[in-house]
């Protein structure tokens, strides 16, 4: 739209308001849409709608005050959008309500400053070209597809710029006129409050042409495209997941969004989310797996196929003949993690991570025998003459080591009473711990501070 108020209704910014009254009824019966023929009855209608918007504006005191001094055609406005331009700009500053704005409200403003951000083709002027929207998807893939790398191909459906009228929306010939609204720059300016006191000025894309900056009859729509300047695209987009990708990893394919006349094209991006794993827990380009054996084996050792990799291959590990497994203890298996992304297109002759992969870690839990698991009474005379019955720490058993002389003459009490408690058995004991200590929600944990959290958790 015409920025100057005055110059649609072609008078001077003194002017009367009888001469604006005379200067609007000249032009709406100039431009009034019944009088116009068919061809340029649309055209007609936009200018009267813009003399008519002119002439409310300029005819009523208030608001041509407003406009002579802000620059605005929108009246009084409020809220995040809008400025109140019926009080002082600066009322927020003085104890008007505040508001929310960043610190790139006030860059843009002041880069605005100066008519940096006016419409296209103004000198010194600039903005940047819009942008049709991203098209997002998301996935579910197996730790096994991101061990060995998986290609993903789905079928999209886009709009492309009619090849036929070249996104114009019309006929080969037919006769394009500028657009009355915008002036032919596709682009319409809005006024927008970035803070107290401070407004910033925006250019949308105008909603008569499009952003396009001309028009056309009706009768002379595009046959292909039937005037909506873009037709249908259907193709098999690939989207390529390297080995060693994480979960929540993005691929971009760029401009394969929808396209339009006169915006640059988005990009469709798909985003992958890890399913779990009933084995193996990943934690950074390592795997974790459980695995149970039993008292005897642990003592003196095996040789058993633990697990079944990502691959499918069965991995075996012996044990050494007294090699004791604790519990706790972690069998670590080095090369036979995940394989570390690589990316040809990033690599360098000196720095590669083609065929690096992470470790494997087995944690082994140990299973102890039952109660009364001897057959005779023989066996356990039999274990405890093969087993060590000594502890290996002198100074521990010099520590528990009690001195039945020093101790009153009957006074050492055999209890065979009792039972056996595990861990999880005990009581709590939450509400005696001192204040500092019943902080972990608060502080976090372990893995809260740089712990490897896992991506893909085990069932």
């Amino acid at each position: 739209m015409t920025s100057d108020l005055y110059e649609i209704l072609e008078v001077d910014v003194s002017a009367t308001n009888a001469e604006i009254k005379k200067a609007y009824r000249k032009l709406a019966l100039k431009y009034h849409p019944d009088k116009a023929t068919e061809d340029d009855r649309e055209q007609s209608e936009t200018r009267f709608k813009e003399i008519s918007h002119a002439y409310e504006v300029l005819i009523d005191e208030t608001r041509r005050q407003e406009y002579d001094t802000y620059g605005t055609t929108d009246g009084r406005r409020t809220g995040g959008e809008g400025f109140d331009y019926n009080g002082n700009p600066f009322e927020d500053f003085y104890g008007g309500a505040q508001q929310d704005f960043s610190a790139n409200d006030f860059y843009n403003f002041f880069n605005n400053m100066g008519g940096a951000g006016g419409p296209p083709g103004g000198a010194g002027r600039s903005r940047s070209k819009p942008r049709t929207k991203d098209a997002e998807l998301e996935v579910d893939v197996t730790l096994e597809d991101l061990f060995k790398g998986k290609v993903i191909r789905t079928t999209s459906t886009r709009d492309i710029v009619c090849t036929h009228c070249k996104g114009s929306g019309a006929k080969k010939n037919a006769a394009m006129k500028k657009c009355g609204v915008c002036e032919g720059e596709g682009s319409v300016r809005k006024i927008r409050r970035v803070g107290p006191g401070l407004v910033t000025q925006d250019y949308i894309e105008c909603e008569t042409c499009h952003g396009v900056g001309k028009i056309y009859r009706s009768k002379d729509k595009c046959k292909k495209c039937l005037g909506k300047r873009v037709v249908d695209e259907t193709k098999i987009l690939e989207f390529e997941i390297l080995k060693g990708s994480k979960s929540g990893e993005s691929i971009v394919l760029t401009k394969e969004s929808d396209e339009y006349p006169g915006k640059e094209t988005g990009d469709v991006v798909m985003t992958f989310h890890c399913k779990e794993h009933v084995v193996f827990t990943r934690k950074g380009d390592d795997l974790f797996a459980k695995y149970k054996i039993p008292l005897v084996d642990s003592l003196c050792g095996f040789s058993k196929v633990l697990v079944k990799h990502l691959d499918g291959r069965g991995i075996q590990v012996s044990t050494p003949k007294g090699k004791v497994i604790r519990p706790g203890d972690y069998i670590k298996i080095k090369n036979e993690g995940m394989p570390v992304k690589h990316d040809p297109k990033k690599n360098s002759w000196f720095s590669s991570s083609a065929g690096k992969r992470g470790d494997l870690y087995i944690e082994v839990d140990i299973e102890f025998p039952p109660d009364n698991w001897y057959l005779e009474k023989n066996d356990i005379l039999k274990a405890k003459n093969l087993l060590p019955n000594d502890l290996q720490n002198k100074r521990d058993t010099e520590k528990q080591t009690i001195d039945e002389s020093s101790l009153p003459e009957a006074n050492i009490e055999l209890i065979t009473d009792f039972t056996i408690s595990r861990e999880n058995a005990l009581p709590d004991y939450a509400e005696d711990r001192p204040e500092e200590d019943t902080h972990e929600e608060y502080y976090g944990t372990h893995d809260d501070f740089g712990g490897a959290q896992p991506e893909c958790s085990q069932q």
